[in-house]
């Protein structure tokens, strides 16, 4: 089965179930989650998100990551980069998502400069600088879903009694209580324990996105 053929896709479904993949987290950079009480460290489930989006497209053959080392100026040391490459195959993810972001914005960096790094992916998804960079993918996401009818947008006269700007229904959290949670487990374990320099670079390309879009 394809990973598109799911009712949620591999960053949908972080975000959806973010006690399972984010640690607790109180305060600043904490987000509620969306099916439950409670609040996780939001930074860390973006970064997750974004790593999932990327590993699902390679798993589905319409990108390649190669990494790329390159001689830095003036004798400073070599500089690695995470390439992401277009393939041959386009993944069919439904409506609005990262996944399908993550692949539009790859294929058009890489016909008009031949390569495009993960950093420049997210630092360009992300378009702007803000306070906290990693909510625009969190907020993606959430559009995304709501675009697709699977979360509710709360209304300005609303807002005050909710802690997420969306409601989650209850037949959607059922839904998401029903795919299989290890689907999107094992796409992110296998990389990490067979491939842990994809991994490490992964995680540092997108920090570092991060950091260059913060006010």
């Amino acid at each position: 089965m394809h990973l598109y053929e799911y009712s949620f896709t591999p960053s949908e479904y972080i975000l959806l179930n973010g006690e399972k993949f984010s640690p607790e987290k109180n305060g600043e950079n904490s987000i509620p989650l969306l099916t439950s009480d409670g609040f996780v460290d939001g930074p860390y489930l973006a970064t997750l998100m974004c790593i999932a989006s990327i590993l699902a497209n390679e798993e589905e053959q319409s990108i390649s990551l190669e990494m790329t080392t390159s001689k830095g100026l003036f004798g400073l040391k070599e500089k690695t980069n995470l390439v992401i490459k277009p393939q041959m195959n386009t993944a069919n993810w439904n409506g609005f998502t990262l996944e399908s972001g993550v692949a539009f914005f790859a294929s058009q960096a890489h016909a008009v400069s031949g390569d495009y790094s993960v950093k420049n992916t997210f630092y360009t998804i992300i378009s702007e600088d803000r306070e906290k960079p990693w909510m625009k993918i969190i907020e993606m996401v959430e559009w995304g879903l709501a675009a697709s009818n699977w979360l509710m947008p709360v209304g300005e006269q609303a807002s005050s009694a909710f802690s997420t700007p969306f409601i989650c229904p209850s037949n959607v959290r059922e839904l998401v209580l029903a795919q299989n949670s290890s689907v999107t487990i094992n796409l992110l374990n296998t990389c990490k324990k067979t491939r842990p320099e994809i991994w490490r670079q992964l995680t540092q390309e997108i920090t570092q996105a991060f950091e260059e879009r913060k006010k």
